[in-house]
């Protein structure tokens, strides 16, 4: 790719920062050349040396020099993202917020050609160069990579992903002085703070300052209303509710039970004996609705507390995790993963980032950089499920997705216009 293709070089600043990398890149090859003479530096060294080791560098052969993926420089509250060849198989490893205090790792690997790796995260570990002991970065329930939470200090710290227990990689971060992160990041809400700020980011637009699950958007509550509003017109006499403490929760958990009550609906637990009329919504984040739902789902259909008027999701938990753990879901969406934009979003996602998935936070944050904030499409609900089971909706041929979002499953209108 050249790079007038590459939509993040075709502004005249991000084309500067790519050709200063490029540059910078290039001078740090020629010295590890000149000085090491055996090609490039690799962290390989062990934890508690002395001497020579205390410093705990040493010199081994990689396939490739760390590349930053966007923008091409490291700054504080710029998510940080840099890929390498090493073993057989390509790392990318994001390191966001990027300010001191506790940040959120995201660890993705995938073989090369021709290489065959079984375990692509065998024996893999996180850990702050100079800092506290390592990690094991873990799958999260709602997203897919392996996690990881790290303390990073000010100024230059350095976070080392080992691969087995010989070689680290190092990748080098700054923080600044100032500034802290947001406890959203190193909590459950982590993973959908950082894919959308990288969208973000990926659009050639600003870092997000602060999480998604900080605020409950405008669209947001739009669709939480649609959702109380239809369920009470179809007759629903009670709904179970599903929280949690962040704030964006707390208000449509607020939000909800004032609508409901308004229209004398009862709100009870999702614990509750389900009554003859009851539907289950969810206005949790990723990870606490991806494990209430699979805990649900993997329980004999006879113990399982069956809602009558089916699983509704508030707008933000598109992402294919949390659709996996329920058999089928209604959510409220101001666009259509068949949209043009949405597919150019995953197209430029399966591009740049081919291990992950799409999600809706993401791509409404890669659409405001795009588009602006207010950018929005037709309101309706869908029906999203990772089996495409349901018969055929007037006007399409088929439900089955087309495109990256959900492969083999379906995410299809059924409402008109919520308003």
């Amino acid at each position: 790719m050249t790079l007038g293709d590459n939509p993040l070089g075709n502004s005249p600043v991000w084309r500067d920062r790519i050709l200063r990398s490029r540059r910078a890149g290039v001078l740090v090859l020629a010295v590890l050349l000149a000085v090491g003479g055996i090609g490039y530096v690799l962290y390989a060294g062990t934890p508690g040396g002395s001497g020579d080791d205390s410093s705990r560098w040493s010199r081994a052969v990689a396939e490739a020099t760390p590349q930053q993926v966007l923008g091409g420089e490291r700054r504080p509250g710029f998510p940080s993202v840099q890929r390498m060849e090493h073993d057989g198989l390509v790392f990318t490893v994001t390191v966001a917020p990027a300010l001191p205090g506790r940040n959120l790792v995201r660890v993705d690997a995938l073989p090369l050609k021709g290489h065959a790796h079984q375990e692509a995260d065998e024996e893999m570990t996180v850990e702050v160069d100079g800092g506290a002991a390592p990690v094991e970065p873990t799958k999260r329930p709602g997203a897919d990579g392996l996690w990881a939470v790290v303390d990073l200090p000010t100024g230059n710290p350095t976070v080392l992903v080992a691969h087995g227990p010989e070689h680290r990689i190092p990748v080098m971060l700054e923080t600044g002085s100032s500034g802290s992160a947001d406890a959203l990041w190193a909590g459950p809400d982590g993973p959908e703070c950082l894919q959308a700020a990288t969208a973000a980011v990926l659009a050639g637009g600003k870092a997000p300052t602060s999480c998604p699950a900080a605020e409950l958007r405008d669209a947001d509550r739009a669709g939480l209303t649609s959702i109380v509003t239809t369920l009470a017109s179809r007759g629903v006499e009670e709904v179970a509710l599903s929280a949690d403490s962040s704030p964006r929760s707390r208000a449509a958990s607020r939000l909800v039970r004032h609508l409901a009550a308004g229209k004398g609906v009862k709100v009870v637990a999702p614990s509750a004996r389900p009554g003859s009329r009851s539907a289950l919504v969810v206005v949790t984040g990723w990870q606490p609705a991806a494990e209430r739902l699979a805990a649900v789902s993997s329980l004999p259909v006879e113990k399982q507390a069956l809602r009558s008027d089916g699983v509704w999701l508030a707008p933000w938990l598109l992402s294919p995790g949390v659709v996996d753990s329920t058999t089928g879901a209604v959510i409220p969406l101001d666009f259509d993963i068949r949209d043009e934009a949405a597919q150019r979003y995953s197209q430029t996602l399966a591009e740049y980032f081919p291990e992950q998935a799409p999600t809706g936070s993401a791509y409404l944050a890669w659409r405001s950089a795009r588009e602006g904030a207010d950018a929005r499409g037709e309101s309706a609900f869908y029906a999203a499920s990772r089996a495409a089971y349901m018969p055929a909706e007037p006007g399409h041929s088929s439900h089955e997705t087309t495109v990256s979002w959900f492969p083999g499953g379906t995410v299809t209108r059924i409402s008109l216009p919520t308003g």
